[in-house]
């Protein structure tokens, strides 16, 4: 699958999300929280032309930096980003998942991928002993439909 460039800036916020989330030991919640409030994705989208050309840290060090200025209070664990092996893959299996549900629910892609995150399945991927990763993103989109189904009972 090509990525035109609207789907290299959403790929781009989800990374840069889920490196935040784990550089900052941030709930998914609490993580949404800050990056709807100081409007962290519309401030990535400003950035693209940088932060395509850069490094995964420059650029979270940067949304910091954007942070701070705007008067957040972002309290890290460390400099050092550890994440899954998988991590990437997990990334694109989110993306792909939030941009069918985004379509299905007349969304924009980020809101999606927001609402996505916060449900089980969304855990579910980003738990590498769950192997939720190993399945495709139609999948993933099912279960997570299957989860609000169940939920709406």
């Amino acid at each position: 699958m090509a990525f035109n460039q609207e789907d290299n800036l959403f790929f781009m916020q989800v990374r840069l999300f889920r490196l935040a989330q784990v550089r900052w030991n941030k709930k998914v919640a609490d993580c949404v929280d800050i990056f709807d409030k100081y409007e962290v994705n519309d401030y990535i989208e400003t950035c693209y032309e940088e932060y395509h050309v850069q490094g995964d840290e420059a650029n979270l060090d940067d949304i910091e930096k954007y942070l701070y200025n705007k008067g957040a209070n972002i309290l890290k664990e460390g400099n050092i980003i550890k994440v899954s092996r998988f991590e990437y893959s997990m990334e694109l299996l989110a993306m792909d998942a939030s941009m069918n549900l985004a379509e299905e629910m007349k969304f924009p892609r980020t809101k999606a991928f927001f609402i996505f995150m916060k449900s089980e399945t969304g855990d579910m991927l980003f738990n590498e002993d769950t192997d939720m990763w190993m399945n495709g993103p139609d999948y993933i989109a099912d279960e997570y439909r299957r989860e609000m189904k169940a939920k709406s009972k």
